[in-house]
């Protein structure tokens, strides 16, 4: 059976809420239609709820525990910074693999950077042609379609990466770790592939923080970043790293501390995320949720400790 839900207006989605044992204590009615109005959209801004309880049983069951109209609104906010950083990191983070993959190409005497490219097409098997489809599609872009037009199809290691997706690259990056043998590239293969899946949900706006203390983890976290969390209880790892995002964010964050080589960049990384880490507890303590709360501990905690 098809589950429809009905168009509602502002004012029934504000009543909508009110149902659902959403208060506004904070926010009168006609502040929450404007910022409904103005700043943020319905679906969007309720799916913060999913960090809080519901009343298991009684006259409020199936009511939300403690949630105010405007912990959503913050909540929401929280998470805007959030993936404005995750962004920038992840933008980082690629360039620097970009350059350590073309500094091990520059010292191999056995590459001469055009080889490692066609073989790495002719590993594709029946994808080559899709790729080779990607790459055709983007000719008339102002960014790359000059590239792509100059090489026609003989392109180099340091061009072909300037031209492929984020995904196609990663594919490219693997294939060099393995050619080379290189454990370091290799370690880095699937660090990568979480920082693209952060990366591409940040960059289409997706909720980042709207499920965090629920969703599972699909992976093992990263034994190297573990580690490198072990000043914290195990137990308490455990728990927070058994969630896919704070995962992916530990990741992230424990990753970019490495492979990317200048203090500048650092620098600039640190400043931003300590003004994430300060924003998080501005205007609410939390401490009304326990399990958001302690999520929300745990990632100034590991934000404190690569940073």
């Amino acid at each position: 059976m098809e589950n429809i839900k009905p168009k509602l207006s502002v004012s029934e989605q504000v009543d909508r809420l009110k149902e659902k044992g959403v208060k506004f204590n904070y926010y009168s009615d006609s502040d929450a239609k404007k910022y409904l109005t103005s700043n943020n959209y319905y679906y969007k801004l309720t799916s913060f709820r999913k960090n809080f309880r519901k009343y298991p049983s009684g006259k409020n069951k199936g009511k939300y525990i403690n949630l105010d109209f405007a912990y959503l609104v913050d909540l929401a906010i929280i998470d805007n910074y959030l993936r404005n950083i995750i962004l920038e990191i992840a933008l980082d983070i690629e360039h620097y693999s970009k350059l350590k993959l073309l500094h091990e190409l520059e010292n191999r005497s056995d590459e001469d950077g055009y080889t490692i490219v066609k073989d790495f097409l002719n590993s594709l098997g029946d994808e080559k042609n899709n790729l080779e489809k990607r790459l055709n599609n983007k000719i008339t872009s102002t960014y790359v379609g000059d590239i792509i037009q100059h090489y026609s199809g003989n392109y180099p290691a340091w061009s072909f990466i300037e031209i492929i997706s984020f995904g196609d690259y990663l594919r490219f990056y693997n294939f060099c770790a393995i050619r080379w043998n290189n454990k370091s590239m290799q370690d880095d293969y699937f660090p990568l592939k979480d920082v693209k899946e952060l990366r591409n949900a940040a960059a289409h706006n997706n909720c980042i923080i709207n499920d965090i203390t629920i969703k599972n983890a699909k992976y093992r976290a990263n034994y190297k970043m573990k580690r490198s969390l072990s000043c914290l209880k195990k137990q308490r790892n455990n728990k927070h790293l058994s969630k896919e995002k704070i995962r992916q964010l530990a990741t992230l964050f424990y990753y970019s501390s490495y492979i990317i080589t200048s203090d500048g960049v650092h620098l600039k990384i640190k400043k931003k995320l300590d003004f994430f880490r300060n924003r998080i507890f501005k205007y609410y303590d939390y401490n009304f949720n326990k399990s958001l709360r302690a999520t929300f501990n745990y990632l100034v905690d590991i934000i404190d400790i690569f940073y």
